[in-house]
C-alpha cells in the first residue's frame, strides 16, 4: 500500500511539473506587455538651501536629518530661484520656510557661467534640515 501511495504522489508531482508556464501560454508575445514608464520628472540639480546656516547652540559636528523636496522652479540669470510648484504637496510651514531661504539663496556664478546650471524652468531637488524649520 505504501509503495502504491508513493508512486501515486510521484506521478502527481511529475504531472504538475510538466505544466506549461504562464509565459509559454502567452505564445511568447513580449510586445503585448506594457512597459512601465516613469512619469516623475528628473531633477537637473540638487540645491542645499540651508547648508551653511547654523542654529544657535547647535554643534556642527552632530549629524542631522535632511529632507528633499522636488520642485518645478524658474532659475533666473542672476542665480535667483523662484518655486513655481511642488511635485508632491507640502505643508504650509515647509513652503514658507523654503521661500524664506530662497530669498537669500543664489546659484553660484561659476555654475551658471560653465552652463552646468542653465537658467529657465526646470525640476530640481531642494534639500533642507527639518530641525531648522519653525512650525
Amino acid at each position: 500500500m505504501k509503495v502504491l501511495l508513493f508512486s501515486f504522489f510521484a506521478l502527481l508531482c511529475i504531472l504538475f511539473s510538466c505544466q506549461p508556464s504562464p509565459k509559454a501560454q502567452d505564445g511568447g508575445e513580449e510586445d503585448a506587455q506594457e512597459e512601465f514608464v516613469d512619469t516623475t520628472p528628473k531633477a537637473t540639480a540638487i540645491f542645499w538651501i540651508d547648508k551653511h546656516k547654523e542654529m544657535p547652540g547647535q554643534s556642527s559636528k552632530r549629524p542631522g536629518a535632511v529632507r528633499t523636496v522636488k520642485a518645478k522652479v524658474n532659475i533666473h540669470l542672476a542665480g535667483r530661484i523662484e518655486v513655481l510648484s511642488y511635485v508632491k504637496p507640502q505643508k504650509g510651514y515647509i513652503k514658507s520656510y523654503i521661500n524664506r531661504r530662497l530669498e537669500t539663496f543664489r546659484v553660484r556664478k561659476v555654475l551658471m557661467d560653465s552652463a552646468y546650471i542653465k537658467p529657465g524652468v526646470q525640476y530640481v531637488q531642494l534639500r533642507y534640515t527639518p530641525e531648522k524649520v519653525e512650525h
